[in-house]
């Protein structure tokens, strides 16, 4: 499987790297002989991959029956189901199918003409109203046993991978090959884990737990009756977050008029473009992740040494073979390979689950892979797994009651105890001269074995997420509190005006609730630590971000940076430029704040316009002139994808937008005089001269530590 992604992961375009050969294992998938070796392998690979799956699924309780030459799973989007008529669904799908692998359960002999034709238009039904069929009851109606699932996408049975393609392109969403495979596995492996923690019907269970939270309140001395008679606030933020967990909440909501639908596209697709234009430089802020590397390496109990080293050497090497051996690794050892594996449409670090049309969402794909932020996250994450794995290995000859403290006590939070620690001891493997554990080397067959497998791999993905946080199921839970549906035009706006803020949530509940199990002493010294080190980072992020922009370091003798510092630490930069610590950059009212990007867009378009059409007649029988080449510039500047890539920006703003400025710009002149003022009212000098082709001098790396030593245009370094 390893070898199988690194084959097909996507192009920047969004595309498989080898799509014949994808093609070719498609066709194998479906028992057709191809003479292609390589996708033969592949294709065995993944069935291998999906039995593994299947007997872990059943042993949860779940009843799968294994099905030879099953082909591929069809992910069907609701809203071209809908469009099609019942006619032509039926034409489409009925000519795909391969009937002498179907049989009606209503009469157990193989269908007929009209009973396919009725059994069909069922399935088009399902589909097209998300699963609400029948008539209404009054009875409770949930979404039914995980363990009954997996039987639904293995009724309709397609002839070959021709045929497969042919129902994909006119109803499916639009994935390739390569995204289903891997949607389909990471789907039946969330299965596996509700199950695995919360029975057959985790719904059920999480609702027999709510009540009884509710039953023991109600029977207290404190209970307050609102509280006991209707929901309380925790048990619907329970809820919500529930929704979340198990997927519910990323199902999409379809209009059926193409009015409404155009908007919740035009919102999705706006997003992404946002993301596009505006997160280049989001590496930069990522750089904070070193303190929330030590933080981790500290609550873990492993050393916090040589840190800002390691993550200088993986921006030197990111596209280098050092990157790939240590993708290599992570893969032997269990650690994932998430930048390679993940399709279009799953979640990215700042932003959450990606949604809206397809090449949206490739463009702001391919602007956060050529950023390297993709590539330096999954490197980081590798890195805490392989120093966790390796100190646990440095430990295996002792007994557990002489492990160092540290560790253990991360071991015992985990959940793991001296009974699994006689399995991970033995299961070490031996990388590049290190000896790490490596968790799919425990033997999962012997008694214990599976469970202590599982808590090594639970403490070693907890870990990752601290080390380095991204959006998770949590913050979008909180971000949406009163769960507003996805693709709604109500969820659309609340998720633009939400858009980017998802990433503080996430930070600030991930360590509120480690300051919350350490006590009022730990936590609080938990809490100073990791403020003060998120700003001094900050502090730093800062000054790369100007140097990105053309000016000198901006004067940390004055408050206002350390505030803005605070605020832009750990990745809250993204917020904080929101805000405006910036005070040129993006954002100048309240209204944006609130709005979001997505009103921030829309007030600089209408900005743009003004801007190029005539003013009204003034008092005095003038009236400004229309300049619609400044408003298309100045537009342009913000919202062109890629135009933020942190290597690239300065460069394209000096010798791309600002010559076309001066082109087509009357007050390009005077535009660029009040650019170098605001950079002196901020204390600042610019290195690089706004409408100049090349930089006048080096940056003033003193201006950073004594405001006094600015150095204005025409004076020399």
């Amino acid at each position: 499987m390893t070898e199988f992604i690194e084959r097909h992961k996507r192009t920047l375009l969004g595309k498989p790297n080898d799509p014949e050969g994808l093609a070719d294992v498609g066709r194998e998938l479906f028992g057709e002989s191809t003479g292609n070796a390589r996708a033969k392998v592949f294709a065995d690979a993944i069935e291998g991959a999906r039995e593994d799956l299947r007997q872990r699924f059943n042993a949860a309780g779940g009843a799968i029956a294994k099905l030879d030459n099953y082909g591929v799973p069809m992910r069907y989007e609701p809203a071209r189901v809908r469009d099609a008529s019942p006619e032509r669904w039926v034409e489409v799908v009925s000519a795909s199918l391969d009937r002498s692998r179907m049989i009606d359960e209503r009469t157990g002999v193989p269908f007929t003409d009209e009973g396919l034709r009725a059994f069909l238009l069922d399935v088009r039904e399902t589909i097209r109203t998300n699963g609400m069929t029948g008539e209404p009851s009054a009875a409770f109606r949930g979404a039914g046993k995980i363990a009954n699932r997996g039987q639904e996408h293995r009724v309709l049975h397609y002839k070959d991978f021709d045929a497969w393609q042919q129902v994909a392109r006119e109803f499916g969403t639009g994935d390739n090959l390569f995204s289903v495979i891997m949607g389909s596995i990471s789907g039946r492996a969330r299965d596996i884990a509700m199950m695995e923690r919360l029975g057959p019907n985790p719904d059920a269970t999480v609702r027999f737990l709510l009540d009884g939270i509710a039953h023991d309140k109600a029977k207290g001395d404190e209970a307050f009756v609102p509280e006991v008679s209707a929901k309380s606030v925790e048990r619907s933020q329970s809820e919500n977050l529930w929704r979340y967990v198990k997927g519910e909440a990323s199902a999409q909501h379809v209009y059926p008029d193409p009015i409404r639908r155009g908007v919740v596209t035009g919102l999705q697709g706006g997003r992404n473009l946002i993301t596009a234009a505006w997160l280049g430089s989001a590496s930069l802020s990522s750089i904070s992740d070193v303190h929330t590397q030590a933080m981790a390496r500290g609550f873990y109990g492993l050393p916090e040494t040589n840190l800002l080293t390691r993550t200088l050497a993986s921006l030197r090497d990111n596209a280098g073979q050092l990157s790939a051996e240590n993708r290599a690794a992570a893969a032997r050892l269990a650690l994932g390979m998430e930048d390679a594996a993940h399709s279009l449409g799953e979640s990215a670090r700042y932003i959450g689950e990606v949604s809206g049309p397809a090449w949206t969402q490739v463009t702001a794909d391919a602007v956060l892979r050529l950023s390297a932020l993709n590539r330096l996250t999954e490197n980081r994450k590798s890195a805490f797994g392989q120093a966790l794995l390796g100190a646990i290995a440095d430990e295996r000859a002792r007994p557990w009651g002489e492990i160092s403290p540290g560790l253990r006590t991360a071991m015992e939070r985990n959940g793991i105890d001296q009974h699994d620690w006689i399995h991970i001891r033995r299961a070490t493997t031996t990388i590049r001269g290190s000896e790490f554990i490596d968790p799919s080397a425990i033997d999962v067959a012997a008694i214990g074995g599976r469970k202590a497998q599982d808590r090594l791999l639970d403490m070693v993905i907890r870990g990752q997420a601290m080390a380095v946080q991204e959006a998770s199921m949590t913050s979008r839970a909180l971000a949406n509190p009163v769960g507003l549906a996805k693709g709604s035009i109500s969820g659309e706006l609340w998720t633009s005006a939400l858009q980017f803020k998802g990433f503080a949530v996430a930070l600030m509940a991930k360590h509120a609730r480690i300051v919350g199990m350490l006590g009022r002493a730990g936590g609080a010294a938990y809490a100073a630590q990791f403020f003060i080190g998120l700003t001094m980072y900050g502090a730093a992020v800062i000054q790369l971000r100007e140097l990105a922009k053309g000016n000198d370091p901006r004067p940390m003798d004055k408050p206002e940076f350390w505030a803005d510092a605070a605020l832009q630490g750990g990745g809250i930069g993204i917020l904080g430029d929101l805000v405006g610590v910036f005070k040129n950059d993006r954002i100048d009212s309240l209204g944006q704040f609130i709005g979001g990007p997505i009103y921030g867009a829309v007030q600089d378009a209408r900005s743009a316009v003004r801007t190029a059409l005539p003013g009204k007649e003034r008092k005095d029988g003038t009236s400004r002139e229309g300049n619609p080449g400044k408003g298309a510039v100045r537009f342009a500047r913000r919202y062109v994808p890629g135009s933020n890539l942190w290597y690239a920006r300065l460069a394209w703003e000096r010798m791309v937008i600002d010559q076309l400025d001066a082109q087509v710009n009357p007050d390009h002149d005077a535009d660029v005089k009040q650019r170098v003022k605001r950079s002196a009212d901020n204390h600042q000098g610019m290195y690089w001269q706004p409408g100049t082709m090349a930089p006048q001098r080096a940056p003033n790396w003193r201006n950073g530590i004594d405001s006094t030593n600015i150095i204005t245009p025409g004076v020399g370094s």
